[in-house]
């Protein structure tokens, strides 16, 4: 049986730390290996991690500061398994995760990564939801599912990526600190196939906690993610001027959403940005009616859209 490397990075994870790594030890999976780099973190999070070294977990504690996706490669290199485990944090994977993933990446080598459907947790752990794609369980070429994954998995960033396929790629773009798995997948689908895993092996954490800035980080790197997008595009995907437009009408969505959940003097800063993403009507509506006091409006609306979706999703998902 591989090795696998269950590789986290951590900063000032305290709150959730203890509860991802008893996930990661509690694995059915008989050869694992856990590495936890810290990322100079300010609080309790290495005293914590130190606590579990009797469990097997390996913790690298960094001097400075690296960012999330300079972490992520440090974890990495320093594990040797087969194939990598990354697990975020704040994240938890079922005891099945590994042993429901290896089998299937064993028997087609060709796979050079896989994920899977995720359940949605709050701060304190209670389930908000889920998060599936709608086509169930598949093996897919890379090149052919390429397009539907520019904005990186659809069920989350809780991944298994086979080690020579993360090495022929290079690791994670240094330059992305928020959306770095949307470049990598990018990246893995150019060189080998994805496989997703339609059962619940996994949970997101959504929450703000320690993430204060995080919507001008978006900004400048959706900005980013579409100029590597834009010149990285592989020849043998089709129609990239319509899917990159798409793309931008996406972002430029998104941009404008997020300054409803911020101060009026970060929602200024996040919807200069908006420009750069081109110029779509609707985006420039919503960003003239949030600048006019309409935030509380939008973010009850969004709120009762995200339950709905939800609801939605319930009765395709029983």
């Amino acid at each position: 049986m591989p090795l696998v490397s269950i590789c986290i990075p951590a900063y000032n994870a305290e709150p959730f730390i203890a509860e991802t790594l008893e996930s990661a030890i509690s694995q059915d999976y008989p050869r694992t290996e856990i590495i936890v780099s810290d990322d100079a973190s300010t609080d309790r999070t290495p005293e914590i991690i130190k606590n579990y070294e009797s469990q097997g977990v390996r913790l690298l504690r960094q001097e400075r500061n690296l960012k999330l996706a300079r972490n992520i490669n440090a974890a990495i290199g320093a594990s040797s398994g087969k194939y990598i485990c990354r697990v975020d944090a704040d994240d938890l994977i079922e005891p099945n995760f590994i042993s429901s993933m290896v089998p299937v990446m064993e028997q087609s080598p060709s796979i050079a990564f896989a994920h899977c459907a995720c359940r949605l947790i709050d701060v304190n752990g209670k389930p908000l939801g889920f998060q599936r794609s709608i086509h169930g369980s598949f093996i897919r070429s890379g090149l052919q599912e390429w397009d539907r994954y520019v904005f990186g998995l659809k069920a989350v960033n809780i991944m298994m990526i086979r080690r020579s396929a993360f090495e022929a790629v290079g690791g994670y773009d240094g330059r992305f600190d928020y959306s770095e798995d949307w470049k990598m997948a990018r990246d893995l689908l150019a060189v080998g196939d994805v496989f997703y895993n339609d059962q619940i092996l996994a949970s997101y954490r959504v929450h703000s906690v320690g993430k204060k800035g995080i919507r001008l980080l978006q900004a400048r790197e959706h900005l980013l993610q579409l100029e590597d997008m834009q010149q990285n595009w592989p020849s043998a995907v089709p129609h990239k001027e319509e899917l990159l437009f798409q793309a931008r009408r996406s972002l430029a969505w998104s941009l404008v959403s997020s300054a409803a959940f911020v101060d009026a003097e970060e929602a200024r800063q996040v919807l200069e940005f908006l420009p750069q993403y081109g110029d779509f009507l609707g985006p420039r509506l919503l960003a003239q009616f949030i600048q006019n006091g309409g935030s509380s409006f939008y973010r009850v609306y969004n709120k009762l859209k995200s339950l709905l979706r939800q609801k939605i999703k319930k009765l395709f998902y029983k």
